[in-house]
């Protein structure tokens, strides 16, 4: 595994020299994609985010930087956003990545043991991840885009904790939980970049 601690210092030296976090306003590169699932609901959409790669490369910096100290060494990113930024995520951790991805992409011949997770908005036929991804002492991190009821947050959550592992803390872009729902998570602490974004047409979709 790579020097969690050589990144660290390597952030803390170029914020000493000025060369630290910049002044972006993240919520500026957040679509919303209306009547999506379904007529009159909707979905936030980060993938401007992903592509501008000054945008990019903050968003990674900013929600890998309180992972450091937690010494994670696997992060666990749900399809589709959440894997993209959790593998970048991933690589400044100097971790392994494990997707949470939908069954449907799975062949049918799969030889690797799985554990299906409940449904979510963007995988009707549910979620799977490769249990034997996730070893008995593991410390994970979580990265999903958008958390509104945190259904499948803490799905993996409880999963990564059947297999002995333990959950050390989950990152988002965007954090629409409320305090009922966060507290139903319990103790890893959410890292965001964006906290209750407002949208007059959104709805919670999990």
């Amino acid at each position: 595994m790579l020097s969690n601690r050589k990144n660290y210092d390597v952030l803390i030296d170029g914020e000493r020299q000025g060369l630290g976090r910049m002044d972006i306003d993240f919520r500026n590169y957040v679509d919303v994609i209306r009547d999506w699932p379904k007529p009159g609901m909707a979905v936030c959409d980060i993938s401007r985010l992903l592509e501008d790669p000054r945008v990019f490369h903050e968003a990674v910096v900013t929600l890998a930087r309180p992972f450091v100290e937690l010494q994670p060494n696997k992060v666990i990113g749900i399809e589709q956003r959440g894997l993209a930024l959790g593998s970048a995520i991933a690589y400044f951790l100097g971790c392994g990545v494990v997707p949470v991805r939908s069954i449907a992409f799975l062949p049918d011949d799969y030889s690797r043991p799985i554990e299906v997770l409940p449904a979510s908005r963007l995988a009707d036929k549910g979620l799977a991840l490769v249990s034997e991804s996730i070893d008995p002492g593991d410390r994970v991190a979580i990265v999903d885009d958008w958390l509104v009821q945190g259904t499948t947050v803490l799905a993996v959550t409880r999963l990564v904790e059947k297999l002995g592992a333990t959950v050390v803390g989950v990152a988002c872009v965007i954090n629409n939980l409320s305090e009922a729902r966060r507290q139903l998570l319990g103790r890893p602490e959410i890292h965001y970049l964006i906290k209750d974004f407002q949208a007059d047409v959104l709805h919670p979709p999990d």
